[in-house]
């Protein structure tokens, strides 16, 4: 009976997760062929934007309160929109692995209560790069 009651809790637990990665998904272009993989935090939620069949990130966008990345003495590379909203472009920092077009940026998407989205890309070509900061343009964060 005990193992019944562990596994159920962890059915409920994992079903609340489900419910909340779907409610906080951020929504790509129909025509990005890609598709999230989901990581849930202790109070954040990441997600992973992947080709079918590869295990190599295009992007990830972290939504929660206490980003990673802080903009303070990156090193800035242009401005663009993510999901509409406009943002300023960092190099990837050195411990994101060298990624010789990857950016990263930060956007407040709540600010009374903290809530932040950093995004991150990984490319390998600037018309990579390019191609990838036109779907984040066109994201929809809820």
């Amino acid at each position: 009976m005990k193992h019944l009651v562990v596994f159920a809790a962890a059915m409920a637990f994992s079903a609340s997760a489900a419910a909340r990665s779907i409610e906080v998904c951020p929504e790509l272009p129909g025509y990005s062929n890609l598709a999230w993989s989901y990581q849930e935090g202790p109070d954040f939620d990441v997600y992973y934007a992947r080709e079918p069949g590869s295990e190599a990130t295009a992007f990830g966008v972290y939504l929660g309160n206490h980003p990673s990345f802080h903009s303070d003495g990156a090193v800035r590379s242009g401005k663009g929109r993510v999901a509409g909203r406009r943002v300023a472009w960092y190099h990837l920092d050195a411990t994101e692995g060298e990624q010789p077009w990857g950016r990263q940026t930060l956007s407040m998407l709540d600010r009374k209560n903290g809530y932040v989205a950093h995004i991150w890309v990984m490319a390998d070509t600037e018309q990579q790069l390019q191609d990838r900061l036109s779907v984040l343009e066109r994201m929809v964060i809820r």
